[in-house]
Protein backbone atom coordinates (compact mmCIF):
# COMPACT_ATOMS: atom_id res chain seq x y z
CA UNK A 1 0.00 0.00 0.00
CA UNK A 2 2.79 2.41 0.95
CA UNK A 3 4.70 1.44 -2.17
CA UNK A 4 1.69 2.20 -4.41
CA UNK A 5 1.23 5.59 -2.76
CA UNK A 6 4.85 6.61 -3.33
CA UNK A 7 4.73 5.31 -6.91
CA UNK A 8 1.64 7.44 -7.54
CA UNK A 9 3.36 10.53 -6.10
CA UNK A 10 6.48 9.96 -8.22
CA UNK A 11 4.48 9.45 -11.42
CA UNK A 12 2.32 12.52 -10.84
CA UNK A 13 5.36 14.65 -10.05
CA UNK A 14 7.22 13.36 -13.11
CA UNK A 15 4.26 14.14 -15.39
CA UNK A 16 3.93 17.67 -13.99
CA UNK A 17 7.67 18.32 -14.34
CA UNK A 18 7.61 16.97 -17.91
CA UNK A 19 4.66 19.18 -18.82
CA UNK A 20 6.21 22.37 -17.42
CA UNK A 21 9.56 21.54 -19.00
CA UNK A 22 7.78 21.08 -22.34
CA UNK A 23 6.04 24.48 -22.20
CA UNK A 24 8.78 26.37 -20.30
CA UNK A 25 9.53 28.70 -23.23
CA UNK A 26 5.82 29.56 -23.56
CA UNK A 27 5.12 30.41 -19.93
CA UNK A 28 6.08 34.09 -20.09
CA UNK A 29 3.34 35.27 -22.52
CA UNK A 30 0.80 33.04 -20.73
CA UNK A 31 1.77 34.49 -17.36
CA UNK A 32 1.57 37.99 -18.82
CA UNK A 33 -1.92 37.24 -20.13
CA UNK A 34 -2.91 36.06 -16.66
CA UNK A 35 -1.60 39.25 -15.07
CA UNK A 36 -3.51 41.43 -17.54
CA UNK A 37 -6.63 39.36 -16.90
CA UNK A 38 -6.17 39.92 -13.18
CA UNK A 39 -5.95 43.64 -13.84
CA UNK A 40 -8.95 43.78 -16.20
CA UNK A 41 -11.28 41.35 -14.43
CA UNK A 42 -12.92 44.01 -12.18
CA UNK A 43 -13.69 46.15 -15.25
CA UNK A 44 -15.01 43.13 -17.12
CA UNK A 45 -17.33 42.21 -14.26
CA UNK A 46 -18.73 45.76 -14.20
CA UNK A 47 -19.21 45.74 -17.97
CA UNK A 48 -21.08 42.42 -18.15
CA UNK A 49 -24.51 43.70 -17.01
CA UNK A 50 -24.34 46.65 -19.40
CA UNK A 51 -23.78 44.46 -22.46
CA UNK A 52 -27.15 42.72 -22.16
CA UNK A 53 -27.40 39.81 -24.57
CA UNK A 54 -23.78 40.29 -25.60
CA UNK A 55 -22.64 39.52 -22.06
CA UNK A 56 -20.98 36.27 -23.14
CA UNK A 57 -18.75 38.24 -25.52
CA UNK A 58 -17.24 40.32 -22.70
CA UNK A 59 -13.93 38.36 -22.56
CA UNK A 60 -13.57 38.57 -26.34
CA UNK A 61 -14.26 42.32 -26.37
CA UNK A 62 -11.76 43.01 -23.59
CA UNK A 63 -9.13 40.82 -25.26
CA UNK A 64 -9.61 42.56 -28.59
CA UNK A 65 -9.57 45.97 -26.91
CA UNK A 66 -6.36 45.18 -25.04
CA UNK A 67 -4.60 44.07 -28.21
CA UNK A 68 -5.81 47.11 -30.17
CA UNK A 69 -5.24 49.76 -27.48
CA UNK A 70 -2.13 48.39 -25.77
CA UNK A 71 -0.28 45.72 -27.72
CA UNK A 72 -0.47 47.09 -31.26
CA UNK A 73 0.61 50.66 -30.30
CA UNK A 74 3.45 49.17 -28.26
CA UNK A 75 4.54 47.12 -31.28
CA UNK A 76 4.43 50.12 -33.61
CA UNK A 77 6.38 52.24 -31.13
CA UNK A 78 9.02 49.52 -30.80
CA UNK A 79 9.34 49.14 -34.58
CA UNK A 80 9.56 52.92 -35.02
CA UNK A 81 12.24 53.14 -32.35
CA UNK A 82 14.34 50.39 -33.91
CA UNK A 83 14.01 51.93 -37.37
CA UNK A 84 14.85 55.41 -36.07
CA UNK A 85 17.92 54.13 -34.25
CA UNK A 86 19.02 52.15 -37.30
CA UNK A 87 18.61 55.16 -39.60
CA UNK A 88 20.37 57.36 -37.08
CA UNK A 89 23.34 55.00 -36.87
CA UNK A 90 23.47 54.27 -40.61
CA UNK A 91 23.53 57.90 -41.75
CA UNK A 92 26.64 59.54 -43.18
CA UNK A 93 28.69 60.59 -40.17
CA UNK A 94 31.72 61.85 -42.11
CA UNK A 95 31.22 65.55 -41.36
CA UNK A 96 30.29 64.85 -37.74
CA UNK A 97 33.35 62.66 -37.19
CA UNK A 98 35.53 65.36 -38.76
CA UNK A 99 34.12 67.95 -36.34
CA UNK A 100 34.66 65.64 -33.39
CA UNK A 101 38.24 64.97 -34.44
CA UNK A 102 38.87 68.69 -34.79
CA UNK A 103 37.20 69.25 -31.42
CA UNK A 104 39.42 66.64 -29.76
CA UNK A 105 42.57 67.87 -31.52
CA UNK A 106 42.15 71.61 -30.98
CA UNK A 107 40.45 71.41 -27.57
CA UNK A 108 38.25 74.04 -25.93
CA UNK A 109 39.17 77.68 -25.53
CA UNK A 110 38.08 78.79 -22.04
CA UNK A 111 39.12 82.34 -21.06
CA UNK A 112 42.15 82.27 -23.28
CA UNK A 113 43.29 78.84 -22.13
CA UNK A 114 43.18 75.94 -24.54
CA UNK A 115 42.09 72.69 -22.87
CA UNK A 116 42.69 69.45 -24.76
CA UNK A 117 40.20 66.66 -24.16
CA UNK A 118 41.13 63.78 -26.40
CA UNK A 119 44.31 61.92 -27.11
CA UNK A 120 45.60 59.84 -30.01
CA UNK A 121 43.81 56.70 -28.82
CA UNK A 122 40.44 58.43 -28.50
CA UNK A 123 40.86 60.10 -31.90
CA UNK A 124 41.71 56.76 -33.51
CA UNK A 125 38.68 55.13 -31.90
CA UNK A 126 36.36 57.83 -33.26
CA UNK A 127 37.66 57.26 -36.79
CA UNK A 128 35.97 53.85 -36.83
CA UNK A 129 32.69 55.00 -35.32
CA UNK A 130 30.92 55.08 -38.68
CA UNK A 131 31.72 51.46 -39.46
CA UNK A 132 30.76 50.38 -35.96
CA UNK A 133 27.48 52.28 -36.15
CA UNK A 134 26.59 50.62 -39.46
CA UNK A 135 27.41 47.21 -38.00
CA UNK A 136 25.23 47.86 -34.96
CA UNK A 137 22.36 49.05 -37.15
CA UNK A 138 22.56 45.97 -39.39
CA UNK A 139 22.67 43.67 -36.36
CA UNK A 140 19.65 45.40 -34.80
CA UNK A 141 17.58 45.10 -37.98
CA UNK A 142 18.66 41.48 -38.49
CA UNK A 143 17.85 40.56 -34.90
CA UNK A 144 14.46 42.21 -35.15
CA UNK A 145 13.65 40.31 -38.35
CA UNK A 146 14.71 37.02 -36.78
CA UNK A 147 12.52 37.64 -33.72
CA UNK A 148 9.32 38.24 -35.72
CA UNK A 149 8.08 34.59 -35.73
CA UNK A 150 8.70 34.19 -31.99
CA UNK A 151 6.95 37.49 -31.32
CA UNK A 152 3.89 36.47 -33.37
CA UNK A 153 3.67 33.22 -31.41
CA UNK A 154 4.01 35.07 -28.10
CA UNK A 155 1.33 37.57 -29.15
CA UNK A 156 -1.02 34.72 -30.08
CA UNK A 157 -0.44 32.95 -26.76
CA UNK A 158 -0.93 36.22 -24.88
CA UNK A 159 -4.27 36.86 -26.58
CA UNK A 160 -5.55 33.30 -26.10
CA UNK A 161 -4.47 33.15 -22.45
CA UNK A 162 -5.98 36.59 -21.74
CA UNK A 163 -9.30 35.49 -23.26
CA UNK A 164 -9.51 32.25 -21.30
CA UNK A 165 -8.33 33.84 -18.06
CA UNK A 166 -11.08 36.45 -18.42
CA UNK A 167 -13.64 33.81 -19.39
CA UNK A 168 -12.78 31.13 -16.82
CA UNK A 169 -10.82 33.16 -14.29
CA UNK A 170 -13.47 32.78 -11.60
CA UNK A 171 -13.43 28.99 -11.85
CA UNK A 172 -9.64 29.02 -11.87
CA UNK A 173 -9.51 31.10 -8.69
CA UNK A 174 -11.98 28.80 -6.95
CA UNK A 175 -9.96 25.77 -8.08
CA UNK A 176 -6.76 27.31 -6.73
CA UNK A 177 -8.53 28.08 -3.46
CA UNK A 178 -9.52 24.42 -3.12
CA UNK A 179 -6.00 23.21 -3.92
CA UNK A 180 -4.20 25.79 -1.80
CA UNK A 181 -2.37 24.19 1.15
CA UNK A 182 -2.67 27.46 3.06
CA UNK A 183 -5.63 28.69 5.12
CA UNK A 184 -8.26 30.68 3.23
CA UNK A 185 -7.30 34.00 4.81
CA UNK A 186 -3.66 33.55 3.77
CA UNK A 187 -4.69 32.53 0.26
CA UNK A 188 -6.86 35.65 0.00
CA UNK A 189 -3.90 37.76 1.16
CA UNK A 190 -1.73 36.17 -1.53
CA UNK A 191 -4.25 36.89 -4.30
CA UNK A 192 -4.75 40.44 -3.03
CA UNK A 193 -0.97 40.97 -2.93
CA UNK A 194 -0.58 39.80 -6.54
CA UNK A 195 -3.42 42.06 -7.70
CA UNK A 196 -1.96 45.08 -5.88
CA UNK A 197 1.46 44.33 -7.35
CA UNK A 198 0.12 44.25 -10.92
CA UNK A 199 -1.74 47.52 -10.34
CA UNK A 200 1.44 49.02 -8.88
CA UNK A 201 3.45 47.90 -11.92
CA UNK A 202 0.98 49.61 -14.27
CA UNK A 203 0.97 52.80 -12.18
CA UNK A 204 4.78 52.71 -12.02
CA UNK A 205 5.04 52.54 -15.81
CA UNK A 206 2.61 55.45 -16.26
CA UNK A 207 4.32 57.57 -13.58
CA UNK A 208 7.75 56.87 -15.10
CA UNK A 209 6.52 57.89 -18.55
CA UNK A 210 5.08 61.13 -17.15
CA UNK A 211 8.21 62.05 -15.17
CA UNK A 212 10.76 61.10 -17.81
CA UNK A 213 8.75 62.69 -20.61
CA UNK A 214 8.42 65.95 -18.66
CA UNK A 215 12.10 66.04 -17.69
CA UNK A 216 13.16 65.28 -21.26
CA UNK A 217 10.90 68.01 -22.64
CA UNK A 218 12.33 70.59 -20.21
CA UNK A 219 15.93 69.58 -20.97
CA UNK A 220 15.37 69.67 -24.73
CA UNK A 221 13.84 73.15 -24.53
CA UNK A 222 16.51 74.52 -22.19
CA UNK A 223 19.44 73.32 -24.28
CA UNK A 224 17.94 74.38 -27.60
CA UNK A 225 17.34 71.07 -29.36
CA UNK A 226 15.09 71.46 -32.45
CA UNK A 227 11.61 69.91 -32.36
CA UNK A 228 11.80 69.70 -28.58
CA UNK A 229 8.08 69.06 -28.10
CA UNK A 230 7.93 66.15 -30.53
CA UNK A 231 11.10 64.65 -29.10
CA UNK A 232 9.71 65.04 -25.58
CA UNK A 233 6.54 63.16 -26.55
CA UNK A 234 8.69 60.48 -28.19
CA UNK A 235 10.76 60.21 -25.00
CA UNK A 236 7.59 59.70 -22.95
CA UNK A 237 6.47 56.94 -25.31
CA UNK A 238 9.90 55.31 -25.31
CA UNK A 239 9.91 55.18 -21.52
CA UNK A 240 7.22 52.48 -21.77
CA UNK A 241 9.82 50.16 -23.33
CA UNK A 242 12.03 48.55 -20.65
CA UNK A 243 15.79 48.53 -21.24
CA UNK A 244 15.38 51.28 -23.88
CA UNK A 245 13.68 54.20 -22.16
CA UNK A 246 14.52 57.74 -23.15
CA UNK A 247 18.11 56.89 -24.15
CA UNK A 248 17.63 57.22 -27.95
CA UNK A 249 16.23 60.75 -27.53
CA UNK A 250 18.55 62.08 -24.83
CA UNK A 251 21.77 60.51 -26.12
CA UNK A 252 20.90 61.38 -29.71
CA UNK A 253 20.26 65.00 -28.70
CA UNK A 254 23.58 65.10 -26.84
CA UNK A 255 25.46 63.86 -29.90
CA UNK A 256 23.63 66.41 -32.07
CA UNK A 257 24.60 69.29 -29.78
CA UNK A 258 28.26 68.27 -29.69
CA UNK A 259 28.34 67.71 -33.45
CA UNK A 260 26.89 71.17 -34.15
CA UNK A 261 29.45 72.87 -31.91
CA UNK A 262 27.22 73.62 -28.90
CA UNK A 263 29.65 72.19 -26.36
CA UNK A 264 28.11 73.76 -23.25
CA UNK A 265 24.60 72.65 -24.20
CA UNK A 266 25.95 69.21 -25.05
CA UNK A 267 27.50 68.83 -21.60
CA UNK A 268 24.27 69.98 -19.97
CA UNK A 269 22.23 67.58 -22.10
CA UNK A 270 24.59 64.72 -21.24
CA UNK A 271 24.14 65.39 -17.51
CA UNK A 272 20.38 65.62 -18.03
CA UNK A 273 20.41 62.31 -19.91
CA UNK A 274 22.05 60.59 -16.94
CA UNK A 275 19.63 62.14 -14.44
CA UNK A 276 16.59 61.30 -16.58
CA UNK A 277 17.77 57.73 -16.94
CA UNK A 278 18.31 57.39 -13.19
CA UNK A 279 14.86 58.78 -12.42
CA UNK A 280 13.40 55.48 -13.63
CA UNK A 281 15.19 53.71 -10.77
CA UNK A 282 13.57 56.08 -8.27
CA UNK A 283 10.03 56.67 -9.57
CA UNK A 284 9.09 53.11 -10.52
CA UNK A 285 10.12 51.41 -7.21
CA UNK A 286 8.61 54.28 -5.20
CA UNK A 287 5.22 53.96 -6.93
CA UNK A 288 5.42 50.17 -6.72
CA UNK A 289 6.15 50.24 -2.99
CA UNK A 290 3.46 52.86 -2.35
CA UNK A 291 0.82 50.73 -4.05
CA UNK A 292 1.78 47.43 -2.41
CA UNK A 293 3.31 48.47 0.93
CA UNK A 294 6.49 46.83 -0.29
CA UNK A 295 9.86 48.26 0.70
CA UNK A 296 11.35 50.32 -2.17
CA UNK A 297 14.56 48.26 -2.10
CA UNK A 298 12.59 45.02 -2.49
CA UNK A 299 10.57 46.59 -5.32
CA UNK A 300 13.78 47.74 -7.04
CA UNK A 301 15.32 44.27 -6.72
CA UNK A 302 12.12 42.71 -8.07
CA UNK A 303 12.13 44.99 -11.12
CA UNK A 304 15.81 44.49 -11.98
CA UNK A 305 15.70 40.77 -11.20
CA UNK A 306 12.63 40.36 -13.39
CA UNK A 307 14.28 42.22 -16.26
CA UNK A 308 17.37 40.04 -15.91
CA UNK A 309 15.42 36.77 -15.84
CA UNK A 310 12.38 37.40 -18.05
CA UNK A 311 13.39 40.33 -20.25
CA UNK A 312 11.03 43.31 -20.77
CA UNK A 313 8.00 41.50 -19.29
CA UNK A 314 10.00 41.17 -16.08
CA UNK A 315 8.70 44.64 -15.20
CA UNK A 316 5.44 42.83 -14.35
CA UNK A 317 6.62 39.35 -13.37
CA UNK A 318 9.56 40.42 -11.19
CA UNK A 319 7.52 42.49 -8.69
CA UNK A 320 4.88 39.74 -8.55
CA UNK A 321 7.49 37.17 -7.53
CA UNK A 322 8.92 39.64 -5.02
CA UNK A 323 5.44 40.20 -3.56
CA UNK A 324 4.94 36.45 -3.19
CA UNK A 325 8.29 36.18 -1.42
CA UNK A 326 7.29 38.99 0.98
CA UNK A 327 3.95 37.25 1.55
CA UNK A 328 5.82 34.05 2.41
CA UNK A 329 7.89 35.82 5.07
CA UNK A 330 4.85 37.66 6.48
CA UNK A 331 2.74 34.53 6.81
CA UNK A 332 5.61 32.65 8.44
CA UNK A 333 6.04 35.49 10.93
CA UNK A 334 2.33 35.36 11.76
CA UNK A 335 2.34 31.60 12.23
CA UNK A 336 5.58 31.56 14.23
CA UNK A 337 5.68 34.64 16.46
CA UNK A 338 8.98 35.36 18.24
CA UNK A 339 9.40 33.40 21.46
CA UNK A 340 10.96 36.34 23.25
CA UNK A 341 10.50 40.05 23.07
CA UNK A 342 13.01 41.85 20.88
CA UNK A 343 15.29 44.19 22.86
CA UNK A 344 17.17 47.05 21.22
CA UNK A 345 20.96 46.69 21.54
CA UNK A 346 22.57 49.01 24.12
CA UNK A 347 24.44 52.06 22.92
CA UNK A 348 27.47 50.98 24.97
CA UNK A 349 28.75 47.56 23.77
CA UNK A 350 30.24 46.90 27.22
CA UNK A 351 26.82 47.04 28.88
CA UNK A 352 25.14 43.60 28.87
CA UNK A 353 21.53 43.39 27.61
CA UNK A 354 18.81 43.42 30.28
CA UNK A 355 17.68 40.06 31.56
CA UNK A 356 14.09 39.03 31.02
CA UNK A 357 11.89 38.93 34.09
CA UNK A 358 11.32 35.45 35.58
CA UNK A 359 7.85 33.97 35.08
CA UNK A 360 5.38 34.77 37.84
CA UNK A 361 4.79 31.92 40.25
CA UNK A 362 1.26 30.68 40.44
Amino acid sequence: MERDRWLSVVLRTALLVLFFWMVRTLLVPIALGGLFALLLSPLAEKARPRLGRAEKFTPLLFTFGTIVLVVIPFVFITIEVVQSISEFLARDWTSTITRLQSFLTNGIDIRGRNIHIGGPQLTAAIQNVGQRAATIAAAAVGGMAAAVPAFILSLFLFGVSLYYFLKDGGRLVRWLFRLSPFPQNQTRELFASVRETVNGAILGILATALVQGSLSLVALYVFGVPNAFLLGVLAALLSFIPLVGTTPVTVGSTIYLFATGHVGSGVGMAISAVLIGLSDNVVRPWVQSSSTKMHPLVALLGIFGGLELFGPVGVFLGPVIAAMAVWTVDTYAKLHPPRREAVAPPSDPNVPPPKSAPPASS
